[in-house]
């Protein structure tokens, strides 16, 4: 019985780990510690591998006055990353406004905006420790308006849903496209319809909507209950990845469907450069904590562990951000004017 019950409150932890990634960088420092003694031994244990290392976060009079260099350079860094990428993106909309046509310049101007944008809330989630998940939210909403800004522009592209189903004559339609293909493995490819266009723009359109209620929700949760934010996060982690594949699978149909017809509009770059900064912020979060964790020698406060971990991590999304910037400038060239010309 007592085995049975060990496992479980293991199997408790380890989805507490894998779910963490959607909110906190750092998972472990939100484990809560009300539980029953032999509980809470085993998670200090995997939660706090130096001693003194605290879950409470700076303010930021206490994390000015505690910096250190090595923090400081990377706060420096992160600025003059965030620096280049505005001006990436002035000059890429700069571009836009005088090179391509009219109908697609807001769109693709609100598309460039996320890498900025993320830069801007990555300094802000450094400089103010305690504002970290209100600007991951931030960025989460965004680019969640982003992907249907991405499918109306599609659709501009090819002169709207009827241009498109009149354009179109062969088998083009398939929602046998990741992430959910495994699922659907008897759907064959079909005629595109306005019907099928609808499915695909609601599965899109929920995103924004959807992903917006859960995180407002859940900061509310992070200031009103942040020592039982963990347990409770856990309640909207299943709505949040369903929102999430099914948005992913309607942009994959999209652009499936429309890239092989209009290969001159790069759709598929396009849309990989937005993808990858949601694969950026959730996915690699887990790999800089796992790191962090091993490697680091000192966590006094008020540079705890998370502190640490999350200015690592905004450091290499603010890079990442500029080089993804820089790859936008080449794919929103065309369509161009001069190029029409």
């Amino acid at each position: 019985m007592r085995d049975s019950e060990t496992r479980y409150k293991a199997v408790e932890l380890l989805v507490s780990h894998l779910t963490l990634s959607l909110a906190p960088v750092d998972w472990y420092d939100h484990l809560p510690f009300d539980m029953d003694s032999n509980e809470s031994m085993a998670a200090q244990n995997l939660t706090q591998p130096y001693e003194g290392c605290t879950i409470e976060l700076p303010t930021v009079q206490e994390y000015l006055e505690g910096i250190n260099y090595p923090l400081a350079l990377i706060v420096v860094a992160t600025v003059l990353l965030s620096i280049a990428t505005f001006s990436i993106f002035f000059k890429n909309a700069y571009h836009i406004l005088h090179r391509t046509p009219k109908q697609f310049k807001t769109k693709s101007i609100l598309l460039l905006t996320i890498y900025p944008l993320v830069t801007l809330f990555g300094v802000v989630s450094i400089s103010a420790p305690r504002a970290y998940f209100l600007c991951d939210t931030v960025m989460h909403v965004y680019f969640m308006i982003c992907a249907y800004v991405f499918f109306s522009l599609c659709m501009q592209y090819v002169d709207g849903e009827d241009a498109l189903i009149k354009s179109t004559d062969s088998q083009t339609f398939s929602l046998r496209t990741p992430p959910l293909c495994c699922f659907v493995p008897l759907f064959k490819r079909a005629p595109v319809t306005k019907n099928r266009l609808r499915f695909v723009r609601m599965l899109i359109m929920q995103l924004p909507v959807v992903q917006t209620a859960l995180f407002l929700a859940l900061n509310v949760v992070f200031v009103e209950d942040y020592p039982n934010f963990n347990r409770i996060i856990l309640y909207f982690v299943p709505f949040i990845v369903i929102s999430i594949l099914l948005g992913v699978w309607g942009l994959n149909v999209l652009v499936r469907m429309l890239a092989p017809l209009y290969s001159d509009l790069k759709l598929m770059g396009k849309y990989f450069v937005l993808q990858a900064v949601l694969i950026l912020c959730r996915i690699q979060p887990l790999i800089i904590a796992a790191i962090v964790s091993s490697t680091v020698s000192e966590c006094a406060f008020p540079i705890t562990l998370q502190v640490q971990k999350n200015a690592i991590f905004q450091l290499c999304l603010c890079f990442e951000m500029m080089v993804l910037s820089c790859w936008a400038t080449l794919l929103y060239k065309s369509p161009s004017i001069i190029g029409q010309g």
